[in-house]
């Protein structure tokens, strides 16, 4: 018999991005969103495992480090195919 993977709410987790989106723009890294960080969790994070209680989704969330969302973002830009700079969006990198 095949576990059910566990539901999770953008809005339960919402207020804990919020706070994880403060403290990497204090450290120096403003262009990174809620949204970002939810794409991270669900297509990278949990993919494969997804905790099964909220408080073990929460302490996931507050031990994220910048470096951990970074190598996400990394793999992306490996993966989307840019056909010009044009298409690009420089101005986070500024």
């Amino acid at each position: 018999m095949q576990q059910k993977k566990p539901i999770i709410s953008y809005e339960r987790i919402e207020p804990w991005l919020a706070l994880k989106v403060k403290e990497f723009a204090k450290l120096g890294y403003p262009y990174i969103s809620e949204d970002d960080l939810w794409n991270f969790l669900i297509s990278f994070r949990w993919k494969r495992a997804t905790p099964d209680h909220y408080y073990q989704q929460i302490k996931q969330i507050v031990t994220l480090t910048p470096n951990d969302y970074l190598d996400f973002a990394s793999l992306q830009a490996q993966i989307y195919q840019v056909e010009s700079l044009e298409e690009m969006d420089l101005d986070g990198l500024l």
